[in-house]
């Protein structure tokens, strides 16, 4: 119990301060479905467009309970951060007691789980169930037939796919682990009832039918379901502007992610007298590792994909060679943990913006944010300018405005393609390396300010009419 209560101590200092850092062009996107959804009563599934649907059912919820900003899209892999710093202890029996509470320990102070559990986009769900998926596979492979683990292994792969389709990542990954691992092992014995995995299959299908389709609203979801894989296959061979070194993983864990990258050391010491679950736990988390590293698309978040397996990884072998060098392992746990703490404050508490920040990836910058904090207290005082104030925007990256002036109704968004002949509005925000082409257009008396916007955009003017 002291353990439990000190884990879940340091699993709630990531929920204190969610709005330190401004909101992302991603969950400004992922905002934006939401408002959509909740006018159309579904998600309308794009293949193209950021993932699967369920993420955004579970931000509607969270809007409808705390309210349309964004602590409430943060609520949710708040929730699912928590649950996925817990789920080592259901390897316990794996990877022993100890390990567990080890890997758990390493899960609350890991700074990329802190970072990323108060960033509203589908990452940490996704990590889970792609630990569940581990989890109720090992749970398969040695039980006779059970209907909660039939359940379990179909339903936690439907969770997954509905988040993000490189699912099929990992499961590509735990097939060929379980080959290579029977066939190193010498086990040739087919597993003894074939039920689980086509209950399973059926579970899962039922689930992706029910999620893709909208429950029954989107006609052309399921389909378009499985067209996803072809843009996504083609998105993750080219880069498409994310493009990364293989050694980028490596890069980040090394510096800011010691319990993981001890676990990436200590990864080929499965090929020693270990027990087969742990030891297809190793091979999975290598293979995966190995896919991410190749495929040339590497966002900072993806690293939560095996950044889980790693952990515990290092925390089988951390407890291993306790009984053997006990001091040596107090000194290593505190090192490795001490390191943890303080880049987890500084990543999500300091740094929160900052380009020097690995996790920080096309951020809005804090110094943007009071000038539309403005903008919205004086329409929360009154609302009646949700209806009547003017706000004209006139850039190539518009994110995260459209989320955060969702409600107004009259709002412009231009591109140097539709920039109306004359630009009047109350607020006027226009790129810094547009201004001398638009600037003429404005009319009115403005007060003009210069703030930087986002990563990798321009400047933004904003104009504001005198007397606002």
């Amino acid at each position: 119990m002291p353990l439990l209560i000190g884990l879940l101590v340091l699993i709630s200092v990531r929920y204190f301060m969610l709005d330190i850092r401004p909101i992302h062009h991603d969950e400004s996107v992922n905002g934006w479905f939401v408002d959509a959804l909740l006018r159309n009563g579904y998600y309308d599934y794009d293949p193209g467009n950021y993932h699967g649907p369920l993420f955004f059912y579970f931000l509607a919820m969270a809007e409808k309970l705390f309210g349309r900003n964004i602590e409430a899209l943060r609520s949710v892999p708040l929730f699912f951060g928590t649950l996925l710093t817990l789920s080592p202890l259901l390897f316990r029996k794996w990877i022993g007691e100890r390990a567990s509470w080890i890997a758990s320990f390493a899960l609350a102070l890991s700074p990329a789980v802190v970072f990323y559990s108060r960033y509203a986009i589908h990452e940490v769900p996704f990590a889970l169930g792609s630990v569940l998926i581990l989890y109720y596979w090992l749970q398969a492979r040695e039980r006779s037939f059970q209907w909660r683990v039939m359940l379990g292994l179909g339903g936690s792969l439907a969770f997954a796919a509905t988040l993000k389709e490189n699912f099929i990542i990992l499961g590509g990954c735990i097939l060929i682990a379980e080959l290579m691992v029977r066939i190193y092992e010498r086990n040739w014995t087919l597993p003894e009832r074939f039920s689980y995995y086509l209950g399973s299959i059926v579970v899962f299908l039922l689930l992706i039918g029910v999620v893709f389709s909208g429950f029954g609203m989107d006609t052309d979801g399921v389909s378009n379901f499985f067209a996803a894989f072809n843009f996504w296959s083609e998105t993750g061979s080219k880069g498409n502007g994310h493009e990364k070194p293989i050694y980028y993983w490596l890069k980040i864990l090394s510096q800011y992610e010691w319990t993981a990258f001890a676990g990436f050391l200590l990864a080929p010491l499965a090929l020693k007298k270990v027990n087969s679950p742990f030891r297809l736990l190793s091979v999975v988390t290598m293979g995966v590792f190995i896919a991410y590293s190749i495929v040339s698309y590497k966002t900072p978040w993806c690293l939560l994909s095996f950044h889980w397996g790693l952990v515990m990884i290092f925390a089988y072998w951390e407890s291993y060679f306790h009984s053997k060098t006990v001091y040596l392992s107090i000194a290593l746990i505190t090192l490795l943990f001490g390191h943890s703490a303080f880049q987890a404050y500084q990543t999500s508490f300091v740094e929160v913006d900052s380009d020097e920040n690995p996790y920080v990836y096309g951020q809005t910058y804090r110094e943007f944010m009071p000038p539309i904090e403005r903008i919205l207290e004086k329409a929360k005082s009154d609302p009646v300018l949700l209806s009547t104030m003017r706000i004209a925007v006139i850039s190539d990256f518009t994110w995260p405005l459209p989320y955060l002036f969702g409600e107004f109704k009259k709002v412009g968004f231009y591109t140097i393609k539709n920039v109306p002949p004359i630009i009047e509005g109350e607020y006027v925000f226009i790129d810094e390396k547009l201004e001398s082409a638009y600037r003429g257009r404005l009319i009115g008396n403005y007060t003009r300010a210069v703030y930087r916007a986002r990563q990798w955009a321009s400047p933004m003017v904003i104009y504001t009419r005198q007397g606002q």
